[in-house]
């Protein structure tokens, strides 16, 4: 079992980056929480598609297209040894595409036309059970990627019980389930048209449910003065979920919940103690907490705040949480911002194993706004990566540079 800072592999301050600098929102709360999401069991008789062996397709090709009906003309027709085809053709008759007439006739069955027709080999899988996930706010069927139990964690029982009751942040809030699951949602599921995306077979028939229990989803969701993004596990926080964001935004229940968490006074209050603390933490009494523009509560330090025996110059444009809300790490000078910039590329470079020159400068695109500065062309960050020392960014944008050249 994850334990609650775990459930997540991505910090909150990313995601709070990502979405006020990659999506262009302004954040205003960032909760921790656990989607309500029905677990269904089914059985159904399942179609799969999947790719042909080589030999199969053109021995079902040869059926469908050429007048070819025994093994014999099979094996004459495309210079296969006669067991090997006679194998074969026992293969395609159990897996339902071929079927065998009187005097060792064959011929394709409906299910196995279809697989030549559409190049697939489907394979039908009698009464077969498995497991399909609906976000419960609106019984909407979760994508694929909710299905990889290496990286998503669902919790029931005694597992949500200890993420529930843990003592440290960030907290995760179940959502409460307020009516059962809507059986109609199976049936909806035969006219999806990207099944592939919802982990669906081609076909599921004489379906039956046989056991819904809710599960929960930890997610992070970030809400702005126009509209909310979720975060969830399956992206590892990469991007935010455009399906669950979507169900969010039209889930009345939850945005109810949320606007009763706390008062805005309240929250600014908690946001200034937590930043007073932290400011006595570095020994910086002497400043305050001052709200921007936006509406963010920060902390303007000076250069010297910053530095080997200070704060990382990496904090500077950073968030950090109280609570559902956070403020913000600044420096009015622009110097410290620069090497703030170099220092954070030298991070985000050096934890990806390859990098184009076009990701490169979208991340330089995005730091750059961050900390309120130009965007500088890469070799200019090149030669700032040697005056400062950060030898392994100055061999990674040199290469990225000669690039062009």
């Amino acid at each position: 079992m994850t334990t609650a800072p775990r459930l997540m592999r991505f910090p909150q301050e990313r995601v709070l980056e990502d979405a006020a600098f990659g999506q262009g929102i302004v954040p205003t709360r960032l909760y921790a929480l656990l989607l309500p999401v029905w677990q269904v069991e089914i059985r159904a008789d399942v179609t799969e598609g999947e790719d042909f062996f080589l030999i199969d397709r053109f021995l079902e090709r040869g059926l469908r297209h050429c007048a070819l009906h025994t093994v014999d003309q099979l094996a004459t027709f495309f210079a296969l040894d006669h067991a090997l085809v006679a194998q074969a053709v026992r293969f395609l008759t159990a897996i339902g595409h071929v079927r065998e007439e009187s005097g060792g006739r064959l011929s394709l069955t409906p299910l196995g036309q279809r697989s030549v027709d559409d190049d697939i080999r489907y394979v039908v899988t009698r009464q077969d059970r498995r497991k399909l996930y609906f976000e419960a706010l609106s019984c909407a069927p979760l994508t694929r990627g909710h299905y990889d139990e290496e990286v998503v964690t669902l919790l029931s029982g005694d597992e949500l019980a200890r993420v529930t009751k843990a003592d440290h942040y960030p907290r995760f809030a179940p959502i409460t389930v307020t009516s059962g699951f809507d059986r109609s949602a199976l049936e909806r599921l035969k006219d999806r048209k990207d099944r592939a995306r919802f982990n669906l077979p081609v076909a599921l028939d004489a379906l039956d449910a046989l056991e819904e229990t809710v599960v929960f989803l930890p997610v992070y969701l970030v809400r702005g003065r126009k509209g909310l993004l979720v975060y969830g596990q399956a992206d590892a926080g990469s991007a935010h979920d455009p399906e669950l964001s979507e169900l969010c935004t039209r889930s009345p229940e939850l945005i109810s919940a949320l606007d009763n968490e706390e008062t805005g006074e309240e929250a600014d209050e908690r946001v200034l103690r937590s930043a007073r603390r932290w400011l006595r933490e570095q020994g910086l009494d002497s400043v305050a907490p001052e709200q921007d523009e936006d509406g963010i509560w920060s902390v303007s330090l000076p250069p010297s705040a910053f530095g080997e025996k200070g704060i990382p110059v990496s904090r500077i444009g950073s968030y950090r949480m109280a609570g559902s809300r956070f403020f913000r790490v600044w420096c009015p000078e622009e110097t410290p911002r620069k090497l703030a910039l170099l220092d954070r590329l030298d991070q985000r470079m050096g934890s990806r194993q390859q990098i184009t020159r076009q990701e490169a400068e979208e991340l330089v695109a995005r730091l750059a706004l961050q900390l309120r500065l130009e965007a500088p062309d890469l070799s200019r960050l090149r030669s700032g990566a040697e005056k400062t020392g950060l030898s392994g960014l100055e061999a990674r944008l040199a290469r990225l540079v000669d690039e062009r050249t």
